[in-house]
């Protein structure tokens, strides 16, 4: 939540607390405490909710995340397997790009040709 959100919740609650504590009879701004206190209701219960959901994202990212360190060994099985069916083309074949991995014969080879400084003189002559 950002800082002024939570400052705003802060400051509610401090208003409605001193309120409450020091003069709850006497209106301010037109409102009595109640009605103040039904005024910020609305407010207060969409933080609550906020506060709710995001606990319960938190949650459920925690279960993916433990479910992510199980299942990640059992993905890397079902690729190896695909790149180790002749069937399938291996590494080439077209299952085992469509599961998002480059074709082997599709890789850069890493060969880097460097040009001299002589070659770089005279093209730019």
């Amino acid at each position: 939540m950002t800082g002024v959100k939570r400052e705003l919740d802060d400051r509610v609650l401090d208003v409605i607390g001193a309120w409450d504590r020091k003069c709850p009879g006497k209106r301010f701004y037109s409102y009595t405490l109640d009605e103040f206190k039904g005024r910020a209701k609305p407010y207060l219960d969409a933080v609550a909710e906020v506060a709710r959901l995001e606990a319960a994202l938190a949650h459920a990212a925690a279960k993916r995340d433990a479910e992510a360190d199980t299942l990640m060994p059992e993905v890397q099985g079902v690729v190896n397997a695909v790149k180790g069916d002749r069937e399938e083309g291996g590494e080439n074949g077209e299952l085992y790009s469509a599961m998002g991995y480059v074709r082997k014969s599709e890789r850069a080879t890493g060969l880097v040709r460097r040009r001299t400084a002589q070659k770089q003189t005279e093209e730019s002559s």
